[in-house]
């Protein structure tokens, strides 16, 4: 197996809708605000369109990926990489929210396949427990034996379209406000 990626299709439709949506949302406000004000004002919409595309390329960038011994939980912020030894267990709560047991009582839940209303019809954080589940009783010994050393790990989760956005939406204001400074009258 190379890799599984789990991801709720809902998301990504929701998500691409918003994102277009909101596109379409600000090339009509700058065009509409630039027609009766100037492009002076117009252009302000330009910076909160790509702060508001970032953050919802974060949230649709969650997911889970199974890997041959290393289980990879996609959060906005944190990145948890699991390997199969660590994991004791997978559950999801009443909520719908898909979690990772590890030792000493530790919990690390996926953003994913957070509680949803749709979920509760669909049942996607169930069916990704089931996969998980299955993964993880494929070759259990001998994945133990190897994998022993290494512990779980987080870092901050990188997402460069995400990223990319927010920094452009902040050079955009920079130079916006820098330039609205030096020609105001």
């Amino acid at each position: 197996m190379s890799h599984v990626v789990l991801r709720r299709v809902s998301w990504m439709v929701f998500f691409g809708v918003a994102l277009v949506g909101l596109g379409i949302g600000a090339v009509v406000a700058v065009l509409a605000v630039s027609a009766a004000n100037g492009f002076r004002e117009g252009w302000q919409a330009i910076p909160v369109f790509l702060a508001i595309a970032g953050f919802i390329g974060r949230i649709g960038n969650c997911k889970v990926i199974i890997r041959d011994e290393v289980l990879t939980v996609v959060n906005p912020l944190r990145t948890h990489i699991l390997p199969k030894s660590a994991i004791r267990g997978v559950s999801v709560d009443g909520g719908g929210t898909l979690r990772f047991h590890l030792d000493q009582d530790r919990e690390i839940s996926s953003f994913a396949f957070g509680g949803s209303l749709i979920d509760h019809f669909v049942g996607s954080s169930g069916k990704a427990e089931r996969k998980v589940e299955m993964w993880l009783r494929a070759d259990r010994a001998e994945s133990a034996a190897a994998a022993e050393a290494v512990a779980p790990q987080a870092r901050w989760t990188r997402c460069t379209s995400a990223d990319a956005a927010i920094v452009l939406g902040v050079v955009v204001a920079a130079v916006g406000g820098i330039w609205m400074a030096f020609t105001s009258s």
